[in-house]
């Protein structure tokens, strides 16, 4: 694994408005085979401060947490399969970073030994319903998978529309996530969209989630993660 080529040029994860403490941050880990997550933790204080990493799986069980310390204006990487026993279809979901002082939280994804670069968006305003929105491809060229990551202690439901080029609805699914609970969703396997379809999908929920849009070329072979939250 590529790790020594790490550009540290930190991409930022908010802390989420309906944190449980004063520094509550929510992410996203995919720790399935072939593919890592490091995470990046940044100290802002002029003193020393910790923070604790609780990683859990798609069924929103935990399966690692772990508290480390940092020193003022320090960081540190974790990568997470290496914190795990063992790595199968459900080591991947919700990551929740917590730290009494204010710290920066900054998150790289790879497959197959190439880093890919993630942004993380913040959710902004206080909890309650919510639209979230982004682009999708289901062509010969592009696909999408979609994953729906519920970073709260309480069930989140909603419904994933995806509209074609022309604004019409190509396909829906409702769902309901459990507490912390993470769901992958396949334009063509789970919302039944053949090839050929492209535009908006648009997540309607009674809570922010965080959503993981997975973008793949014509040789299946992943190109770009993009997370809404």
């Amino acid at each position: 694994m590529k790790r020594n080529a790490l550009c540290w040029s930190l991409l930022f994860v908010l802390a989420a408005p309906f944190a449980v403490l004063a520094n509550t941050y929510s992410a996203y880990h995919d720790s399935t085979a072939q593919t890592s997550t490091a995470l990046v933790v940044s100290n802002l204080g002029n003193e020393a401060g910790d923070f604790s990493c609780i990683v859990y799986d798609a069924n929103g069980a935990v399966i690692v947490e772990t508290s480390q310390s940092l020193a003022a204006h320090a960081s540190r990487v974790l990568f997470i399969d290496q914190l795990l026993v063992e790595r199968d279809a459900t080591t991947w979901g919700l990551l929740r970073i917590e730290s009494p002082s204010e710290v920066a939280v900054a998150l790289w994804i790879s497959a197959s030994d190439e880093w890919v670069v993630v942004e993380n968006v913040a959710a902004s305003g206080a909890p309650g319903p919510v639209v979230q929105a982004a682009n999708y491809a289901s062509t010969p060229n592009r696909t999408t998978g979609i994953g729906l990551v519920n970073p709260l202690d309480r069930a989140v439901a909603g419904v994933l529309v995806l509209y074609d080029a022309q604004g019409g609805i190509a396909g829906s699914t409702p769902f309901e996530l459990g507490p912390r609970v993470a769901r992958y969703m396949n334009t063509a396997s789970d919302v039944g969209l053949d090839e050929g379809f492209w535009g908006l999908v648009t997540v309607e929920a009674d809570a922010p989630l965080l959503l993981v849009f997975e973008y793949y070329d014509a040789e299946r072979s992943l190109v770009d993660v993009d997370i809404v939250f």
